[in-house]
């Protein structure tokens, strides 16, 4: 059911990121003079910083999607390993959910408001934000199994600190619609948890799983 949970909110998140990409992009790409002018780092909005240009909903969108994602990062250590986290990723995965509310929060109101709104802490929780949870992901992986594996790999790909390595450097500044290909691969990560949930429900309904129930119950003392 964790994995069933989880996969379910990593689709809306990535939704609504792929949403608020649509608001930056759609309406200025129609001629390539606007769309380079689009590209540049005034529009950017994960977070918006000064100087900052609002892109229609693209920072309210941006915002929600992340507060999504915060719903599923406390539980992803479960989701993709099956167990616990140690007391070290346990400190690490608490100061990511915290600076990823903060960067959260801060990109929705600065949507909500038309100016930008710096987060709790500043450049300090965009810092955790940005290196938190791909690191905990890293380390999700190696724990990982299968389908989990994949979508903990997936995760990974789409943070935005992967991103601003790879697929979101641009001609000009931002490449366009990289925070489109960012939703789309969190999007695909769901489906591969899903997977993995609906296989660990088959195995666990299997015949193998009823006869160790019967060996089980016979070999209980009655």
């Amino acid at each position: 059911m964790i994995r069933l949970w989880v996969a379910v909110v990593l689709a809306a998140s990535g939704a609504l990121m792929v949403a608020a990409s649509w608001q930056r992009w759609a309406g200025s790409c129609s001629g390539a003079e606007a769309c380079a002018s689009r590209q540049d780092h005034l529009f950017d909005f994960l977070p918006p910083a000064e100087p900052w240009e609002q892109a229609g909903s693209a920072a309210q969108l941006g915002g929600m999607s992340l507060l999504v994602f915060a719903l599923a990062l406390p539980l992803l250590p479960w989701a993709l390993t099956g167990r616990r986290p140690g007391p070290f990723s346990a400190i690490a995965l608490l100061a990511s959910e915290l600076a990823l509310v903060a960067v959260a929060v801060a990109t929705l109101r600065s949507g909500l408001s038309g100016v930008v709104v710096a987060p709790t802490l500043g450049g300090s929780s965009v810092a955790v934000w940005l290196i938190g949870p791909p690191v905990l992901l890293g380390r999700f992986a190696v724990s990982a199994r299968g389908w989990a594996r994949a979508s903990s790999v997936l995760l990974i790909m789409a943070t935005p600190l992967v991103a601003s390595v790879t697929y979101a450097i641009g001609e000009y500044d931002t490449r366009p619609w990289w925070e489109a290909v960012s939703g789309s691969i969190t999007v695909t990560a769901a489906l591969c948890l899903l997977v993995a949930a609906v296989r660990r429900a088959g195995r666990s309904h299997g015949p193998d799983a009823s006869i160790n129930a019967e060996v089980g119950s016979a070999t209980q003392p009655r």
